[in-house]
């Protein structure tokens, strides 16, 4: 008995190095005939020829490329399924804003920022009737708390996170409160994100009749992150910008001395891109009930009155990168500003070149990250970008005053780009994120005060810091810069 035990022994641990050769192969050839940039690539296929079974797994739950199955992104923005969330119409009704708004700013970067805008993501400028900047927790949510005490139809929420605190406790007694009185309440969150903290009151407000949503719980969407915030009431008013649902987005919490954020308030048309993505989130994660739709106002008597706002939308799911996209052409576009704020700096080559030579052919480039990181991976990783930006004269801050989860950039003097996207691949090539780009003097201006006076909280990044880093913290940083590749 004991040759033939030996020899079945053999022939299954044969089997078993053939199935893994296969399974090295058949991901070797997906990675070789992958579109994505060779250094991924190429890391992807180190790695699992180093340890062909960790290797494997891991490339299963976070390396495969999505974008090459993507819908046109257009169709992401417009769920034809649910009736009375396609922005088409509003678009059409704007047909003499939108004329008025490409007509008042003809040349770059603005008509280039739009063009790029409108190809990727088929969504040209809205009139948005009011814009309300918010660059404190506190202000924003005490408007947001105001206005979802007066929903009167439906209240859509979308967040990342959902923390379990002071503030979603009083957020969940204002929205028992509307469900008791008939309004529709939605509720999307991010399930991997959301999952440190406790669903006591989600559970509570679906109990009550809330719809709440977990996005990507399955295991084969664990590398994907539903990144965007917005809150949509009775399609008067969206809140969209950095901030999740938590009191730490307030007052810093117990890990922060203070907060520093980037938030926005509009109404009027504009709010239809946003009513689309809502809904279009609610199908992609297996929702098929019915969305109350929004009643947003006519343009007839002001087709020439509003801001206009581009609300701009990537993921995995999209064709194209968009926001990155327009990162880039505002970087070659700009006549003489780009000043960008991201907690996190992870760019992909594009997007870092593009900085670059910005600034070397004179164009003021700066970018401000935090500089007390809730990620030590990101901001270690951040760190060995800094030499070749300080070198093409790129200035570099960290904010010091507590943690800055700001993502804005504004161009010039007459754009602003302010929603969810950080400066790093994750967000850049991966995440659901939404961004508005705001084509008005009156709000890039307002946003590049902020920027200054942010600066005075900041320390800036010099050369002679960057060089008396240890052999130890630079083996560490570049590391964590490799593992940035591997997407």
């Amino acid at each position: 008995m004991e040759p033939l035990v030996v020899e079945l022994a053999t022939v299954a641990a044969w089997v078993l190095w053939a199935l893994a050769a296969v399974a090295v192969i058949g991901v070797a050839y997906a990675l070789v005939t992958d579109d994505r940039e060779p250094t991924i690539v190429l890391a992807w296929l180190f790695v699992i020829l180093l340890v062909p079974i960790l290797g494997i797994v891991a490339y299963f739950f976070v390396g495969r490329d999505h974008r090459r199955k993507a819908v046109k992104s257009s169709d992401v923005m417009r769920p034809s399924v649910v009736a009375g969330r396609d922005p088409t119409a509003v678009a059409a009704d704007s047909s003499g804003f939108l004329a008025v708004a490409k007509a008042d700013h003809p040349g770059a970067p603005r008509r280039r920022i739009e063009q790029t805008g409108t190809y990727e993501a088929g969504v040209a400028p809205l009139a948005a009737d009011e814009v309300q900047l918010y660059f404190t927790g506190a202000e924003k949510f005490h408007d947001l708390l105001a206005d979802l005490r007066s929903a009167e139809r439906y209240v859509d929420l979308m967040y990342l996170i959902w923390e379990k605190d002071r503030l979603t406790a009083e957020v969940t007694e204002i929205l028992l409160d509307r469900l008791h009185a008939g309004v529709e309440v939605n509720i999307i969150y991010d399930w991997l994100s959301s999952l440190p903290y406790k669903k006591d009151e989600l559970e509570q407000l679906a109990g009550a009749g809330a719809r709440v949503v977990p996005c990507y719980k399955q295991v084969s969407q664990l590398n994907y992150r539903n990144h965007m915030k917005m809150a949509i009431i009775d399609g008067r008013v969206v809140y969209s910008g950095g901030m999740n649902m938590g009191q730490e987005y307030i007052d810093g919490g117990p890990r922060f001395d203070a907060w520093r954020d980037t938030h926005f308030r509009m109404s009027g048309p504009v709010v239809a891109p946003y009513l689309s993505l809502f809904a279009a989130t609610w199908l992609r994660n297996g929702r098929t009930e019915e969305l109350t739709t929004g009643c947003l106002p006519g343009l007839d008597d002001r087709s020439e009155a509003g801001v206009p706002v581009q609300v701009l939308y990537s993921s995995v799911s999209t064709i194209f990168p968009t926001i990155r996209d327009v990162f880039l052409v505002a970087l070659m576009n700009a006549r003489h500003r780009v000043w960008i704020q991201s907690p996190y700096f992870v760019p992909d080559e594009p997007l870092l070149s593009a900085m670059c030579v910005a600034a070397a052919s004179g164009i003021d480039v700066r970018l401000m990250m935090t500089g007390v990181p809730d990620k030590k991976v990101p901001f270690y990783a951040a760190h060995t970008y800094f030499n070749r930006l300080l070198a093409s004269g790129v200035t570099v801050y960290k904010y010091d005053a507590g943690f800055l989860h700001a993502k804005t950039v504004t161009v010039d003097d007459d754009v602003a780009i302010i929603g969810t996207c950080n400066w790093d691949i994750r967000s850049l090539l991966l995440h659901d994120e939404v961004v508005s780009v705001f084509y008005d003097e009156a709000i890039a201006t307002a946003n590049a005060a902020q920027y200054e006076q942010d600066i005075r909280a900041c320390s800036e990044v010099t050369m002679a810091e960057l060089s008396r880093l240890s052999g130890r913290e630079r083996l560490r940083n570049s590391v964590f810069r490799l593992l940035s590749r591997l997407l």
